[in-house]
């Protein structure tokens, strides 16, 4: 058996920002690895929480750059010494394989990225009602991805040299950014595979941070269209129709069904406020 430093390294990049609430299980489950040979390269947007004295307790390496997160990736990339490259979100949590499996599929299927699923999970009402809309969301991907033009999910785990070789991410986008090297990658012919272990994604937010966050992606939407040659928003609403329909089928309190429709509803419009104005000029 080769030892663990023949084996190749694994860079978990993490772009927070004010992440204090659930960077700790995040790293934690990072640590928690069956494979070991990692290095946590996180990416701090100025916290003035204690997201710094967090990721220093688990030995990260901390980059403070003032950054959207598609440059927080990429400087990530660029400051990284692994093969492989794992981009992670801060309110992510990894099962415990997810790595080595992932590792697995690049060694012995000739992958080059690899999707890990997620799954959804809150606790406070809304929370409850996003994790909900978007595990039927993911549903509808695999029902429906044959049949309807929809926005896929994208791999995060990758061969460092194929993201590199692709551009990286676009430092323009705010939104889509992950989407838009995933074609990338595609148009090169970059082989995919897909992981059976999970990643678990908290949810969690107030209906007013929602809305800035969707009308702040939606102002990526015009540019992220032009370049990737994608109707986004008609598939995207396609996409929530069929999501709904879906939630409607399954047995839920009155109460989640309304919380899941008033989510759609914010998020259709921020949208469109923030579409509307690129697709002018």
């Amino acid at each position: 058996m080769k030892s663990i430093n023949t084996k190749p390294k694994v860079s978990i990049v993490i772009p927070t920002s004010n992440s204090a609430q659930t960077l700790e299980k995040c790293l934690r489950s990072v640590k928690n690895q069956t494979y070991s040979n990692s290095e946590i390269i996180v990416i701090d947007d100025f916290s003035s929480d204690e997201t710094v004295t967090i990721a220093e307790s688990f030995e990260a390496k901390i980059i403070r750059q003032k950054c959207n997160p598609a440059q927080a990736r990429n400087l990530g990339v660029e400051c990284s010494s692994g093969e492989y490259v794992l981009f992670l979100d801060s309110d992510q949590i990894l099962s415990p394989s997810v790595v080595e499996e992932s590792l697995v599929k690049c060694t012995k299927e000739n992958a080059e990225m690899v999707r890990i699923p997620e799954v959804f999970v809150g606790k406070e009402f809304w929370s409850v009602c996003s994790a909900i809309w978007k595990n039927c969301y993911d549903e509808v991907e695999r029902l429906y991805e044959k049949r309807f033009s929809l926005v896929r999910g994208k791999p995060r785990f990758f061969v460092k040299k194929r993201v590199v070789d692709a551009g990286m991410f676009d430092n323009l986008l705010l939104w889509g950014e992950d989407y838009d090297l995933h074609q990338r990658l595609k148009n090169m012919n970059v082989k995919e595979a897909q992981c059976e272990s999970v990643l678990y994604h908290c949810e969690s937010f107030s209906l007013k941070q929602f809305f800035v966050k969707n009308l702040r992606y939606s102002k990526s939407m015009p540019i992220f269209m032009q370049q990737a040659k994608v109707e986004v928003f008609p598939n995207m609403l396609n996409h929530g129709l069929l999501t709904f329909a879906m939630i409607l089928r399954k047995p839920q309190r009155p109460k989640i069904i309304v919380g899941c429709a008033l989510l759609f509803w914010i998020k259709s419009n921020s949208m469109i406020m923030g579409v509307l104005p690129g697709l002018r000029k």
